[in-house]
């Protein structure tokens, strides 16, 4: 199971003391021992711009522990730029986003900028789960949605997804130990 995290769901950013947070936090820690969490750049430069230096250095490394998806970025072209003697300089030019009409597509629909690309990079990364913790902006307003919109894509908060492993598995309950 392919399971892209989005910025909300890494663990610093759910150290709230309410009982709704520990408990996707309690999830969300169950479920990185269960298997691969996939990250893009996009939530690394999230990530960078955290203005509290301790939670941006656990922030990264939070990060750092994902499974970069396997396609992040997208090659849009090559630029050269030469000068009179023959001296030239090449670079790439790059984007995050692997399709523009998708993202365009969510944005138009009333996503946020930066959510419409992490949807974009879990649907063109063929990722089965969508996790994410925004109920306000994503979950609620664009659930349904984006699952007819993409049926192999399912929008869930930590919890639901733990609720389904183990609907699947139909075992005895995981450990609770943090």
């Amino acid at each position: 199971m392919k399971i892209y995290c989005d910025t909300s769901t890494l663990p610093e950013n759910i150290r709230g003391a309410d009982a709704k947070s520990q408990k996707e936090l309690t999830a969300l820690k169950q479920l990185q021992e269960l298997g691969v969490m996939l990250g893009s750049h996009i939530v690394r430069y999230e990530v960078m711009n955290t203005k509290d230096e301790s939670k941006r250095t656990q922030l990264l490394a939070e990060h750092d522990a994902l499974k970069p998806i396997d396609n992040d970025e997208k090659l849009l072209g090559i630029h050269t730029t030469t000068d009179q003697y023959g001296g030239f300089v090449s670079y790439p030019m790059i984007s995050d986003v692997q399709d523009e009409a998708i993202r365009a597509e969510l944005i138009e629909r009333g996503l946020e900028q930066k959510d419409a690309e992490h949807i974009t990079q879990a649907v063109c990364n063929n990722c089965d789960v969508f996790l994410t913790r925004d109920e306000n902006t994503i979950i609620n307003p664009h659930r349904d949605w984006l699952h007819q919109r993409f049926p192999n894509l399912k929008v869930w908060l930590p919890s639901e997804l733990l609720a389904f492993v183990r609907a699947i598995h139909r075992g005895p309950p995981l450990s609770t130990a943090s």
